[in-house]
């Protein structure tokens, strides 16, 4: 009981700091908060603040997906006895935000604002306006040009990464695996086939470090050659990604490793509906899938029965790098990812929400050997303190 007191008031006392910072600085700016801090507790204590100046005053809560919007933001004004203030915020998705002009707010939160700043979502910063903004997000945009433009209107005013919750004991303790398997020999044929000719068009594109640029410049081009390898280009990158998301053994290890861990939910991560329908199939009742071809209230049943201990594994495909709330989730496994840190951060977060002293999570980074998901998985982890193995028994 004394320690998950003390876990508390190290957590509040960082959200006071975090707040009274944003304060200090006219009360407009971003903070930079890991997962488990309880970003969506700072903007409520700014949305508390500025709606109780006047009665006449608004806001504007912005979130990346529908779970966010419906259910976790209201779950914590709930939480926080401020039920009393939703009927003057309105929550609204990026998708929807940005087609907004000429809106006026008092206080705009935007939360895991790195989602926002594409030059299309942007729309919603240029034509509309607010008293006072407060941006959050686990990291800062990877993005030099992004991170750029959110310092323009939402400068970042405080830090507090993974690294610092974890020496703040504000995060649960965790171990971090990146654990290689093989191709089926017909997908080792596959992928050498197609490797083959996307090494060849990036040849014919300049080479390797110019290939990218030159393909989205000559795609449409009227000279036929270039069109014609640029496409191909094009075409083999992903034809590359999908063999190696959809291979048969990440299925079997990803079954492994539940079956291992047969004691702790679990969060599975892939980048194709394909593999988590193949990974349904083969769990059976105790897993659910969670994508974007599934209907909303199909979505919100997959989250219930997760939460309620209904079902033990959820299988997402990129929907829930974000916004799921669920302490008790201890092992996660990133069957497939890219190249970006901040999906890694932000997948990897969504297990190391902190119960007690006693939770130890565990995450584990499938990659396809002799494959691209080689380079993939080691630029993403390489802030991670992070153990490369080579077989299940080494995750301990």
């Amino acid at each position: 009981m004394q320690k998950t007191l003390n876990l508390n008031i190290e957590k509040d006392t960082e959200q006071q700091l975090h707040f009274n910072t944003w304060k200090e600085n006219g009360m407009k700016g971003t903070s930079i908060a890991a997962t488990g801090l309880g970003k969506t507790r700072i903007g409520i204590m700014a949305i508390e603040h500025i709606l109780n100046m006047s009665e006449s005053n608004k806001a504007l809560v912005i979130v990346p997906t529908e779970n966010l919007r419906d259910n976790e933001w209201v779950n914590e004004f709930r939480k926080w006895e401020l039920s009393h203030l939703l009927p003057r915020v309105e929550f609204m998705c990026i998708q929807s935000a940005y087609k907004l002009s000429n809106q006026k707010w008092s206080i705009v939160v935007v939360d895991e604002v790195h989602t926002t700043l594409s030059y299309v979502y942007r729309n919603f910063y240029e034509y509309n306006n607010w008293e006072t903004i407060y941006c959050l997000t686990a990291t800062p945009p990877e993005n030099e040009e992004y991170r750029e433009y959110l310092e323009s209107f939402s400068p970042i005013l405080m830090k507090t990464d993974l690294r610092k919750a974890s020496k703040l004991e504000l995060v649960s303790k965790h171990r971090v695996y990146n654990l290689g398997v093989s191709f089926t020999a017909l997908e080792a044929l596959q992928y050498q086939r197609v490797d083959k000719l996307y090494n060849q068009a990036a040849s014919h594109l300049g080479g390797v470090y110019s290939a990218f640029a030159n393909a989205t410049k000559w795609r449409r081009s009227k000279n036929r050659d270039k069109a014609k390898w640029a496409n191909i280009f094009y075409t083999t990158m992903q034809k590359r990604k999908q063999i190696c998301y959809n291979a048969v053994n990440k299925v079997k290890m990803t079954d492994e490793i539940i079956k291992k861990f047969s004691d702790r939910k679990a969060l599975v991560f892939s980048e194709s509906i394909e593999f988590a329908e193949k990974l349904q199939e083969t769990l059976g009742a105790e897993c659910v899938t969670f994508h974007s071809k599934l209907s909303k209230k199909e979505r919100d049943k997959a989250l219930e029965d997760f939460a309620s201990s209904n079902k033990r594994v959820i299988s997402s495909v990129k929907a829930l790098n974000a916004g799921l709330n669920v302490p008790d989730c201890s092992l996660g496994i990133c069957a497939a990812g890219s190249s970006k840190a901040l999906d890694n951060i932000q997948r990897k977060g969504r297990t190391l929400r902190k119960t007690d002293d006693n939770k130890e999570a565990i995450y584990i980074n499938l990659f396809i050997k002799g494959s691209q998901e080689v380079k993939w998985v080691r630029k993403r982890t390489q802030k991670d303190k992070v153990k490369w193995v080579e077989s299940l028994d080494e995750v301990v």
